[in-house]
Order: C-alpha cells, then sequence, then structure tokens
C-alpha cells in the first residue's frame, strides 16, 4: 500500500514538473538583437544568433509560428536549443536534399567563455526534423567572413558575395581576393569573390570575378525567377576607406551564365543611399527595401522604399497604421504570403543614432502598406461558397479593423497547462484524503488506534 501511495505521488510530481517545464517554453521572453539570421520554413520563422544586448547567454534560437494567429505584442514565439557556438553578421539559407535544413554560413562565431574567435568551420547546419545542430568539416572552406547575403537556388547551391571579416590578436595577413587594413593587434579584410556552396553534396566553388564589384558589405541580395541576383546598397571598399553605395547603382549576377553585370535604376533625390538594410521580393516583381543607415550611421529616408525589377525605377511609399517600428538597421525583414515581417534591429532614431536595440517585430501588409497589429494566421482553401453569399463589409477585415481576437496559442496553452496542473493537485489530494479516510475507517472496524 506504501508502495503504491509513493508511486502515485511521483507521478503526481513529475506531472507538475513537466507543465512547469513546457510553460518554460512558451513564455519565452523576446530578447533583444541585432545581427541575425533568419530562415522560413513551413510556416515556421526562425530566429538564429545575433547580438543580445540584454545579456551575453548562449546565441539565441526560436522560432515564430506562423500557423498560429497573434498579435504583435504577444508573438507566437517558441524556444529551441541554440547552436553549439554564438553566432552573429552571419547569413542562413534553407537547403539539403529535403530541403529541410537550415545552413548558417560565416558570421562571427565564438565559445562560450571564450575571447578568441572561430576561424575555421564556417557552416552550422540545423535538421528541423530531428531538432539537432551539427558542425560539419568541410573541405575547402573560404576565409571566415561577416556582413553578407546569401541567396540559394533551387539546386541547393548557396551564393555568397564578398563580406569582411574582423581579426582580433592576429599578425597574419592573407591577401586573396581581398583588401586588408592592418592595425596593432586587428586586421580589417574585405572580399570581392563569390563563394558557392552546394547544400546537398557540401561542396565549395567559386563563380566568375570578372566585370564584378568592388568588397561590399551590409547589402541586400535578392534572386529573381530568371536567375539573376539583385544587390543593392551596402558599403564598397577600396584600399583607404568605404562609402555607401548609391543606390541607382544596381550590381547583377547571373547564376545561369556566370557573369556579372550592372545598371542605373531611376530614382527621386529624396531617397537616401543605404547600407544594413532588408529586402523582400513580391510575386510581381518588386522588391521592397526597409530601413538602414546612410552616412555617419544616421536614419535613412525615406524608410520604405520599392524597386520595380521591370523598369529599374525606385520609388517610395507612404505608411500608415500605428504600429510603424522605429528606423532599424541590422535587423531582418522575411515575405510571408501578403505581409513583410520585420524582426529586431538597432534602432537609429534620433541624432545622434541611439545604441538601443529592438525587442519586438512589426507586421507590413504589403497590399496596401498598412502596419498591422494583429496578425491572423491563412487557413486552408474552402470549398467554393455558393455565388448568393454576400461579400464581406468593408472595414470588417479581421487583420486591419478591430479583429476578432482569438486565443494566442501561448494563451491556449497556458490555459490548458493551468488546467492540467489543478486538475493534478485536486487528484493528489483527493487519492490522499481517499486513503486516509479508508484506513481511518478500517482502523475504527478493527478497534485499532489510528
Amino acid at each position: 500500500m506504501k508502495i503504491k501511495k509513493l508511486n502515485i505521488e511521483y507521478f503526481i510530481y513529475f506531472l507538475i514538473i513537466s507543465q512547469s517545464w513546457i510553460i518554460s517554453i512558451y513564455s519565452f521572453k523576446s530578447p533583444q538583437i541585432l545581427a541575425h539570421s533568419t530562415a522560413l520554413i513551413d510556416k515556421k520563422l526562425y530566429f538564429i544568433g545575433g547580438f543580445n544586448s540584454e545579456t551575453d547567454d548562449r546565441t539565441p534560437f526560436f522560432y515564430l509560428d506562423l500557423n498560429q494567429s497573434f498579435n504583435i505584442s504577444s508573438p507566437a514565439y517558441v524556444y529551441l536549443e541554440g547552436p553549439p557556438v554564438k553566432i552573429a553578421w552571419a547569413t542562413a539559407c534553407v537547403g539539403g536534399e529535403n530541403n529541410a535544413t537550415i545552413f548558417v554560413f560565416g558570421g562571427l562565431s565564438w565559445y562560450d567563455n571564450s575571447t578568441s574567435y572561430i576561424k575555421d568551420k564556417l557552416i552550422n547546419t540545423f535538421d528541423t526534423a530531428s531538432l539537432e545542430w551539427s558542425t560539419p568539416q568541410i573541405e575547402g572552406e573560404p576565409l571566415r567572413r561577416r556582413d553578407l547575403q546569401a541567396v540559394i537556388d533551387t539546386k541547393g547551391n548557396m551564393y555568397m558575395f564578398g563580406g569582411a571579416y574582423s581579426f582580433y590578436n592576429n599578425t597574419e595577413s592573407i591577401r586573396v581576393f581581398n583588401i586588408t587594413f592592418n592595425y596593432p593587434n586587428y586586421s580589417f579584410q574585405t572580399f570581392k569573390d563569390m563563394v558557392i556552396f552546394n547544400t546537398i553534396t557540401f561542396k565549395y566553388s567559386n563563380g566568375s570575378t570578372i566585370n564584378g564589384p568592388l568588397g561590399m558589405t551590409g547589402y541586400t541580395a535578392t534572386l529573381l525567377p530568371n536567375g539573376i541576383i539583385i544587390y543593392i546598397g551596402g558599403k564598397a571598399w577600396s584600399d583607404t576607406a568605404d562609402t555607401t553605395i548609391p543606390i541607382i547603382n544596381i550590381t547583377m549576377y547571373d547564376i545561369n551564365e556566370d557573369s556579372w553585370n550592372s545598371t542605373t535604376a531611376k530614382s527621386p533625390n529624396d531617397i537616401l543611399d543605404r547600407s544594413y538594410h532588408s529586402a523582400v521580393l513580391t510575386s510581381n516583381g518588386r522588391i521592397i527595401c526597409y530601413g538602414g543607415i546612410a552616412e555617419l550611421y544616421k536614419a535613412v529616408s525615406p524608410s520604405l522604399i520599392v524597386l520595380d525589377t521591370t523598369s529599374f525605377e525606385w520609388s517610395s511609399k507612404k505608411e500608415v497604421g500605428t504600429n510603424k517600428p522605429p528606423m532599424l538597421y541590422a535587423h531582418s525583414a522575411n515575405l510571408v504570403e501578403n505581409y513583410m515581417i520585420i524582426g529586431f534591429g538597432n534602432i537609429t532614431d534620433g541624432d545622434p543614432p541611439t545604441l538601443s536595440t529592438s525587442s519586438n517585430i512589426y507586421i507590413l501588409d504589403l497590399r496596401n502598406y498598412t502596419w498591422i497589429s494583429y496578425y491572423e494566421a491563412s487557413e486552408p482553401s474552402p470549398s467554393p461558397l455558393p455565388s448568393t453569399l454576400p461579400s464581406p463589409t468593408p472595414g470588417t477585415n479581421n487583420i486591419l479593423g478591430h479583429p476578432k481576437l482569438p486565443l494566442s496559442v501561448g494563451a491556449i496553452i497556458g490555459i490548458t497547462i493551468g488546467v492540467a496542473i489543478v486538475l493534478g493537485l485536486l487528484l493528489f489530494f483527493g487519492i490522499r484524503f481517499y486513503r486516509r479516510a479508508s484506513l481511518s475507517y478500517t482502523s475504527r472496524i478493527k478497534g485499532i488506534e489510528f
């Protein structure tokens, strides 16, 4: 009898502890990060690494569950075990045989409790099926680099141009398609080569540099359906200094022909040049750029600009909505259906700019350039409705108007867990009461004192 009682008590304790563990996962607090990487797989937007301005804990790693509806004040985040090393200023793509592995390339990387940066092992991978990280040893690695952006084609090839890297306490000076600045205990290198990495064969190769640009950092790279990579903005490096690349200077790389080209875009005079901005490609061939920094780390204007990739003409868009983000750089942007999701980044509002970091995400509805506060997850396409049904009344859109807020995933899980804990405690104390009552009754019958 005593053994059974102990087993029941242990089970109740295990239930309470396991529910508390689940609560800790879904009550994950948004970090204040910049220079992170992102990857989108199956309506899960993964945020990888970056500098956390609040703590020096291991690289943050979590995803935003876009299968759930949520308010941007309480996003549907799910915390995951981070990579074996800390990572910032890296770039990431989704690839592999099943197109379900995140490949994180380059960046600054270091181990916990270490003051030295890692120079080799440029690739870290995360298998979204097994939820496991790995750091493969790959032959033919290029020199480590950061401040670049990768794109990936349908064959699993990642294309990564330029970038730079800072070496501290390093007296070596290596020059391979790069420019090197040497200072005491400091070496800053920029690159102007095209690194290609196949995520299926795990092999490196190099693209042409003929007619290619100077070394670039802080740009955006966007792969068009025709195989042309569009490079916008960033910093161009010469032997003496860096300059912000004019927004009208569009550099292009053809992945099919392995060739470089360039063009001059039309642009209003009020669009400032920028670097460390973000860009997404819409289905109708527009590249939407947000944020970034101008010369002297000042905020850019306007914050939202659009490039038509057919006419190569820039335009600015008037944004509406009460949830407009502050001016940001070193943030992220991802396209999910009709929405551009901006994540975190350094805030550049003010002159001089602040050093504060955002802990928020922001969502722009690209159908009307409205910053919204509520994301409504899309549902599977229903069967065709009878034509006699009335059309929705204007102004009742659950995204732009006053939505009927369903419970978020966090709220649902929290309520479920709370109910489970209460039921568990009631069961626990009910069993104890029942056993004590039974023993007392038996003792009285036998005339034994209890």
